[in-house]
């Protein structure tokens, strides 16, 4: 009866080296060894209490793993760290233009929904709204997501 308690602090050992060596292997092997020794003990055991104890202890055992270390990963070297310590100052997303939109724009690549198109001279990445249009064409700046400027063909506009 021994063997559940084995597999179950082997997988808070593994949960816990998750977060130093990260990829979910071993997050997922700890996972299952947790699961694994909750079924051996479920199974070898007649007591419907001590199976409840067990699996209220494993849960809970397996909160504290956790809680020990998101701790404990801010304290480790930073050479065996996956944790940040310097601040992020001066790094920013990608974002489109906003005084951009509204404007006509002249596709310079084929949309395909994505392509390029040129706004006073500049180069701009675009998504067209309403499928392909051809290089050429002149289409109106309607929105933007991330650093693509979203774009819909005149055309179009006019029929609706």
């Amino acid at each position: 009866m021994i063997i559940p308690y084995l597999l179950l602090i082997l997988g808070y050992a593994l949960i816990f080296a998750e977060f130093y060596l990260p990829g979910a292997i071993m997050g997922i092997l700890g996972s299952l060894f947790v699961l694994t020794s909750i079924y051996l003990f479920v199974s070898n055991t007649s007591s419907m209490l001590a199976a409840l104890i067990f699996l209220i202890g494993a849960v809970f055992g397996s909160i504290l793993v956790v809680k020990l270390a998101l701790k404990s990963i801010v304290k480790t070297k930073s050479s065996f760290s996956i944790y940040l310590r310097g601040d992020q100052e001066g790094y920013q997303a990608s974002s489109f233009d906003k005084s951009l939109i509204g404007r006509e724009a002249l596709v310079l690549t084929d949309l395909k929904p994505g392509g390029y198109v040129e706004v006073d001279g500049q180069k701009h990445q675009a998504i067209s709204t309403s499928g392909y249009i051809p290089k050429g064409d002149n289409v109106t700046i309607i929105g933007g997501q991330e650093e693509s400027l979203i774009v819909q063909s005149i055309q179009k506009e006019y029929l609706s």
